[in-house]
């Protein structure tokens, strides 16, 4: 049986309020395509299919044409459970219309627990693998009420409520399905990944670090994960990340993105390739003096069908009122141009000599201040606009 695993999708993401919907939609085509090439059976999705718990019409949209697109490739079930960022209610809402179609959508946790349990069958609908398909699942629900005591013993108590949920899940499937491999999903940030590849802390990862690695019952062939961005495998353990599709900052435009290809045999061995995502377009930051980001953003080239988003950061020896549309101006007169996401002005640290004024910075100065200097800027006559603008910051409060 052949799986793929991807997660994260985050579909209506936005950075710097930029719409990513071009990049998703060149995503999930070249994932139907994928399904086709590759002969997938199953495909596992684990968690935030949504960047917020209200998606957007257009977000929705892609994701309901995707699921329809599924109709003629080799799939024989798609498994989609709840992130951290989605709404299980909303995810769940139309379930049993989509299990019609083979596709299984748990939002949140279940009750019974069995209603986690999916098997997954072949063409004689022979039972060739069971999953158990965990979401995104707060501790409390599971009776985690927190413990005192050092980080280890917190963190032990922590993932003995997790460890309990899975094993009683691998239990359950193994009575109904006795010698039919196990699988299973979790949206969470596990024990040895790095706490800068998680995109918000959750089961107390800020103080604690992660859920420990051994709330994942050895009778899993694999464990398909979702909550870290970056693709790799949990230390020691059949589980493993396959990150986000698309790179959603700049720290993820820095490593190819990847979705999991996972070949189960009837034993329950696994063979786990990491197949490459053709690039929409980068994700990059390009900082240096006004001179220094002009010469980079005009020798920028791309072979990639969308522009590359460019968060810029000009380091400045004082905030320059106007710089930023400057650099807007510059970039659109470019031929093809990238798309400017973001720009900052960040104070040059060079050696100050004896006896000189310190350099300003915007949060230094004065409005009245600001406005004047933006008046020389643009060429306005200051004194004829002063009372105007007295009046606005007398309306504000702040004359």
């Amino acid at each position: 049986m052949r799986i793929l695993h991807t997660a994260d999708w985050h579909l209506g993401a936005t950075l710097e309020e930029c719409p990513r919907e071009a990049d998703h939609r060149h995503f999930l085509g070249w994932l139907r395509d994928a399904l086709v090439a590759e002969e997938v059976d199953l495909l596992i999705v684990a968690g935030d299919v949504f960047d917020a718990p209200a998606p957007s019409a257009e977000a929705q949209s892609l994701y309901y044409r995707f699921l329809h697109g599924l109709a003629g490739t080799p799939l024989r079930q798609m498994i989609v459970v709840g992130g951290n960022h989605d709404s299980a209610s909303r995810l769940d809402a139309p379930r049993d219309l989509l299990a019609a179609f083979g596709v299984h959508v748990v939002g949140g946790v279940e009750e019974p627990p069995g209603r986690h349990l999916f098997p997954v069958t072949d063409g004689a609908g022979q039972v060739r693998a069971v999953v158990a398909a965990v979401p995104f699942v707060n501790e409390w629900r599971l009776g985690f009420r927190g413990r005192e005591g050092s980080d280890e013993a917190q963190q032990e108590a922590l993932g003995a409520p997790f460890r309990a949920f899975y094993r009683a899940l691998a239990d359950q499937a193994c009575r109904r399905w006795p010698g039919v491999p196990l699988l299973a999903t979790g949206h969470l940030a596990a024990a040895g990944s790095d706490r800068t590849d998680a995109p918000q802390e959750i089961h107390l990862v800020g103080t604690l670090g992660g859920l420990p690695a051994t709330i994942f019952d050895a009778r899993y062939a694999y464990v398909a994960l979702g909550h870290i961005h970056r693709a790799h495998q949990v230390d020691g353990t059949r589980a493993w990340y396959s990150g986000s599709p698309i790179a959603l900052n700049v720290k993820e435009g820095r490593s190819p993105r990847t979705v999991n290809l996972v070949d189960l045999a009837p034993d329950g061995s696994v063979e786990v390739l990491r197949l490459p995502i053709p690039g929409t377009r980068q994700v990059v930051e390009c900082a240096g003096s006004f001179e220094e980001v002009k010469l980079r953003l005009a020798r920028m080239s791309w072979d990639e069908g969308l522009p590359p988003l460019v968060k810029v950061d000009l380091e400045v020896e004082a905030y320059t009122v106007g710089l930023e549309e400057e650099c807007r101006r510059f970039v659109e007169g470019l031929e093809p141009a990238p798309v400017l996401v973001g720009i900052v002005q960040t104070q040059a640290r060079r050696p100050q000599a004896e006896g000189a004024p310190a350099p300003s910075r915007l949060a230094d100065l004065e409005p009245r201040e600001v406005f004047r200097m933006l008046c020389g800027a643009r060429g306005e006559d200051y004194d004829g606009l002063r009372d105007a603008f007295e009046a606005l910051l007398a309306e504000e409060g702040r004359a």
